[in-house]
């Protein structure tokens, strides 16, 4: 459950941010625009990031739990 508390962790905060980013309002100059721009496609490869970590967990948990064979 650690890998799904970390994934769900990191979404949160990301998506905190996207929003005060939004709510910061449109920048006023094409400068403001591009480092606007820079930070969301960073909290973008943030999210995806800790998506794959979550999706390489459950890859991880099903090899472990196969390699131990069948319960009987």
């Amino acid at each position: 459950m650690g890998a799904f508390q970390d994934w769900s962790r990191e979404r949160a905060e990301v998506e905190k941010e996207m929003d005060r980013l939004i709510a910061a309002g449109r920048p006023s100059t094409p400068e403001e625009r591009q480092v606007r721009q820079l930070q969301y496609t960073a909290l973008i490869e943030r999210r995806d990031a800790a998506a794959r970590n979550l999706l390489r967990a459950g890859l991880a948990d099903r090899r472990i739990k196969s390699s131990r064979g069948p319960s009987s």
